[in-house]
């Protein structure tokens, strides 16, 4: 978690992410992990391993209602698959919160 945490800092993540539920440019990541997520398409998701994974390596994939598409650059080619793993599990971490 703490090598998450550390990428999600390097990778400029939290600049438009809080660690609380608090909404700035990107959704809070606090309790983020399991919960339901409301799409801009109608539909709805989990925030599970897949999902998170998904939106950090194209995130224009399944957009959050309530927020524009093409805000955050897509991480699959900027990330290894470990490192981000590494960022999913930091914010199973925050699940809690």
């Amino acid at each position: 978690m703490a090598r998450g945490a550390q990428l999600a800092k390097d990778n400029g993540c939290t600049a438009c992410h809080s660690t609380t539920r608090q909404r700035l440019v990107g959704p809070g990541w606090g309790g983020l992990y399991g919960s339901r997520v409301s799409l801009a398409d109608g539909s709805s998701v989990v925030a599970d391993d897949a999902y998170l994974a998904e939106s950090i390596r194209q995130p224009n994939a399944k957009i959050v209602a309530g927020y524009p598409a093409s805000v955050m650059p897509g991480y699959d080619t900027l990330l290894k698959n470990d490192e981000v793993d590494a960022i999913v599990a930091y914010l199973h971490s925050l699940e809690k919160q």
